[in-house]
């Protein structure tokens, strides 16, 4: 029975207190509803989903590099990028600052999608779905510049690499066929050497004589340099096509197979913020509050008054 009562005048302390708690709710309302109607900006949310991903073309010896390059991770890292954004926006003639947080990307966790989702808002519509394009265009020619400039510094090392080789070759050649004619041994042996085949011609007198003189010293310094020749030869020969290879595909790679734009950037519709229903119903469960608050207070400040 007393908990009856006690509710009874709980209830009539709320109805008692009606006009406050309305006037309280009624002036959030109006203050959220202006708030989100006059004074914050309206924002729109551009959308796009991208798929990045480095086995849908075989790149023969830039593969690693490529791969290493071209996933989701770093895809998500260079776009948030914020002085190569910002340069990219200026470059197209926006003179807007970029800000990092109107950008949320989120990687997709299935190794087997390599998805990125990328967020982006602005001030109008417009401007968030062409302000996006901007960042996936800068950061796809970030990502193809970095693959170019390895690429590059490979066809250098590479380079260099063959023309060190050569001189090597060139030296050891110099040293062997210096033997040949200090022996007066057959020249044929200097062109064995370079074709690496055995072959049979006429030889003089002296020159048999020669042959037939060849000490194991001599032998073995011959061999020596023909293996090295050999050795070397191979090497500049894997080496160039290296070369060969990282220069025909830094003349011929694009990043588009590896990026490829599976939706958007979209043209939104309607403002993602601020969500004026929202607001105005958080007004409305604030002012409640703060209604019943002052109600209860004036009740128990008056009935603190009476006990005294």
């Amino acid at each position: 029975m007393e908990e009856t009562i006690e509710l009874r005048e709980l209830i009539g302390i709320i109805w008692g207190g009606k006009n406050v708690i309305a006037i309280c709710t009624v002036i959030c309302m109006l203050l959220a509803g202006s708030v989100s109607w006059l004074i914050l900006d309206e924002k729109y949310e551009s959308k796009a989903v991208v798929q990045v991903t480095s086995t849908v073309q075989d790149t023969g010896i830039m593969a690693n590099y490529v791969a290493a390059e071209f996933t989701p991770t770093i895809y998500a890292q260079r776009i948030q990028n914020k002085p190569i954004m910002q340069q990219a926006l200026k470059d197209a003639g926006i003179k807007i600052k970029y800000n990092e947080k109107n950008l949320v990307t989120t990687v997709d966790t299935d190794p087997t999608k390599n998805l990125v989702e990328l967020k982006f808002t602005s001030s109008s519509s417009e401007e968030a779905q062409k302000q996006l394009q901007i960042l996936l265009e800068a950061t796809k020619q970030k990502m193809n510049d970095s693959v170019q400039d390895t690429l590059q510094n490979f066809e250098t090392t590479y380079k260099e690499e063959a023309d060190a080789l050569i001189e090597e070759i060139d030296s050891i050649i110099g040293k062997y066929n210096n033997l040949i004619r200090e022996n007066n041994l057959p020249e044929v042996l200097i062109l064995q050497t370079i074709l690496n085949t055995e072959i049979i011609l006429n030889v003089s007198e002296g020159q048999t004589a020669a042959l037939s003189n060849v000490d194991g010293k001599l032998q073995n310094q011959l061999l020596q340099l023909q293996a090295q020749i050999q050795t070397k030869s191979e090497e500049y020969r894997k080496t160039l096509a290296n070369y060969q290879s990282v220069k025909t595909g830094l003349d011929s790679f694009k990043p588009d197979p590896f990026i490829r734009a599976i939706a958007g950037p979209t043209l939104p519709e309607k403002p993602s913020s601020p969500n004026k229903i929202l607001n105005l119903a958080l007004g409305l469960v604030l002012g409640i509050i703060i209604g019943l608050g002052i109600v209860f207070l004036r009740y128990y400040w008056k009935k603190s008054a009476v006990v005294k």
